[in-house]
């Protein structure tokens, strides 16, 4: 709105502009309006260019039905899962385009998110781009948008994808954008943005720990953990980004009755406890139920974005009988006031030491899983 303002202004500005010459000039009445025209043609159309709609545009074409129910996802930074500001953008102003087209319905973010936690373990990843959907079905939606995006020099290069569900194509396109353009759009107030240097912003930030520290966690811990039964943990809002001040709160969903702990592993190294806390010490939660994390309304305890900024990975870890890792961190919750944190060599320990004993006193086996969403922070523009 605030470009299609500014042509608007510029196009009064060279009429006048023509229209003033005129008086003094030795061109006829009849060319000066030729000249008027042209101006206005040459700015309406340069206003009037929207690479969002021209996305939208070239991901519908040849599309086989109308009123197709469509869910846009997420845009990461080149091969990475990480967000920025501009990905939160991207995606906002593709809802709008697509809608626009009159061809397609947008499901919302939080429909999207409802939809996804209702279906059977296995659609949470198919926001992100380049997952299969072969075998990927959600009530009510037929395809997802998802992309990424690259910054080269003095452009931003973004690639879209429309995803049809259930085995269907893989549609895809790309556009370039001037990454000028792409910093006004994110900061809109172009004196403030050259004041606080926010080209750093089309990126994420803090990128190299984040990076760094997500595969510290995937090579150490992740992978160390057994996967015996479904678990799955997502935002309850459906998005992956969020500016500094909001607050996010996250779901976990288990097939089977468990203990869980929820960690949030921030990208400066520390661990923050998000599950169990001083609400709720117990970690015991029932199959096939959505529990909400941090799950309170209570002042002063909910999660609020602030620095560190990044990309942070919130981990669930689940398992059939309370090990003595949700033990001790069920006793410590009940001590605090608020959200404690831990060193990640103690989380370790207290893994390494629960999955030592794989059997019960019985003989019967202990059952673990785990899962984890990334989950990328950035100052409010």
């Amino acid at each position: 709105m605030m470009s299609s303002y500014k042509a608007r202004v510029t196009e009064n500005r060279a009429g006048e502009t023509i229209f003033k010459a005129g008086g003094s000039s030795s061109l006829s009445a009849g060319r000066l309006l030729i000249l008027v025209v042209l101006v206005s043609l040459f700015v309406r159309q340069a206003s009037a260019y929207d690479p969002f709609r021209e996305l939208a545009t070239n991901l519908i074409k040849d599309l086989p039905a109308e009123g197709v129910n469509i869910g846009v996802g997420n845009f990461a930074y080149e091969n990475t899962a990480l967000l920025s500001p501009f990905s939160s953008l991207l995606r906002d102003e593709l809802e709008v385009a697509l809608s626009e087209t009159g061809k397609l319905k947008v499901v919302t973010r939080d429909r999207l998110a409802d939809l996804q936690i209702e279906g059977e373990f296995q659609s949470k990843n198919i926001l992100e781009p380049g997952t299969g959907v072969d075998k990927v079905s959600i009530k009510g939606v037929e395809g997802i948008v998802r992309g990424r995006f690259y910054v080269t020099g003095a452009k931003v290069t973004v690639f879209a994808e429309l995803a049809w569900l259930e085995g269907g194509d893989i549609k895809k396109t790309r556009v370039e954008l001037p990454a000028a353009e792409v910093k006004a759009k994110v900061w809109p107030d172009m004196q403030e943005a050259a004041a606080k240097n926010v080209s750093h912003y089309i990126v994420p930030q803090n990128m190299e720990e984040s990076l760094a520290s997500i595969e510290d966690l995937a090579g150490e811990r992740l992978a160390k953990i057994p996967k015996d039964f479904d678990v799955e943990i997502s935002t309850t809002d459906g998005r992956r980004a969020y500016p500094a001040g909001e607050n996010v709160s996250f779901r976990v969903r288990s097939a089977k009755e468990c203990h869980i702990a929820v960690l949030c592993h921030q990208n400066d190294g520390t661990s923050v406890v998000l599950f169990p806390n001083r609400f709720n010490t117990n970690t015991l939660i029932p199959a096939n139920k959505v529990i909400d994390v941090p799950g309170t309304h209570k002042h002063g305890f909910e999660i609020e974005i602030g620095p560190p900024f990044g990309s942070d990975v919130v981990e669930v870890i689940a398992c059939s009988h309370a090990t003595e890792l949700h033990q001790s961190l069920s006793k410590h919750a009940a001590k605090v006031t608020s959200y404690h944190f831990q060193t990640r060599g103690m989380i370790v320990k207290g893994i390494d030491d629960a999955l030592t004993n794989p059997l019960l006193g019985s003989g019967a086996p202990i059952l673990w899983s785990q899962d984890s969403v990334v989950v990328s922070t950035f100052p409010r523009p």
